[in-house]
């Protein structure tokens, strides 16, 4: 909602990076939906999130971000708690940048073996940008739901994105675009069909001290994937940094 949506938490990462004045940051965003990669964590529903956000002059920084989801199904879950730390900055004059985290994704209460184990489960990320284009790798290295079963979202899973922030600016209103590719260790196992493209496109309008509003798009290729839903996907958010 990382990325709201969990892309805020991808704004506050890349905000940590940036951000040499000032140590301590926070962040609250309301959405009407709260998407990750494409797929709805709050069955469609709206979300609140918030994070705090330490970073230094050296590019290191450390933060948590938490918002409310609706998993229904078992395991069920209404919370997610995110942790992070990583490093950032810029690479000489060559007008090019980087970042490179570790994150743990935490849904207190949810799981046990009532309910076929826990959801619990961290990645490690590096970016690299140049100008308006951005390029993300993530690996999946530890998981709670890893084990024999066919299911995605375990150890092993990658997933690669391509953002860009598009040639549009409007008396304050700025667009980006994305398009992202999950490689799930599990696909093709017992004939299962995992992998998925999504993209989106994002309009977002700076309200000063207000904050910023967007309206945004998301779309994945195949309803037969581990995302479940190839419609048109729209929702809108506000976000506001302290």
């Amino acid at each position: 909602m990382m990325n709201t949506s969990k892309t805020l938490l991808s704004v506050a990462l890349l905000a940590a990076t940036g951000v040499a004045q000032a140590e301590l940051s926070a962040n609250l965003g309301v959405a009407s939906n709260y998407y990750f990669r494409g797929v709805t964590q709050t069955d469609d529903g709206a979300a609140v999130s918030g994070g705090i956000d330490y970073a230094n002059e050296s590019g290191f920084y450390v933060g948590t971000w938490m918002s409310n989801i609706d998993f229904t199904s078992a395991p069920k879950a209404d919370i997610e708690i995110d942790g992070y730390a990583g490093f950032g900055g810029d690479i000489g004059d060559s007008g090019a940048n980087y970042d490179l985290n570790v994150l743990y994704y935490w849904y207190p209460g949810s799981g046990g073996d009532a309910q076929s184990g826990d959801l619990d489960y961290s990645e490690v990320s590096g970016s690299l940008g140049f100008g308006p284009v951005t390029g993300t790798i993530a690996y999946t290295y530890y998981a709670e739901q890893s084990g024999n079963n066919i299911a995605p979202f375990q150890e092993g899973d990658i997933y690669y994105k391509l953002g860009a922030d598009l040639p549009f600016e409007y008396e304050g209103f700025t667009s980006s675009a994305f398009i992202g590719y999950y490689d799930f260790d599990k696909d093709g196992d017992a004939g299962t069909d995992l992998n998925y493209t999504h993209w989106g496109i994002g309009i977002s309008k700076d309200a000063g001290d207000f904050g910023s509003l967007s309206f945004n798009y998301e779309q994945v290729d195949d309803q037969k994937s581990a995302a479940g839903d190839e419609n048109p996907n729209f929702w809108i958010g506000w976000a506001k940094d302290f």
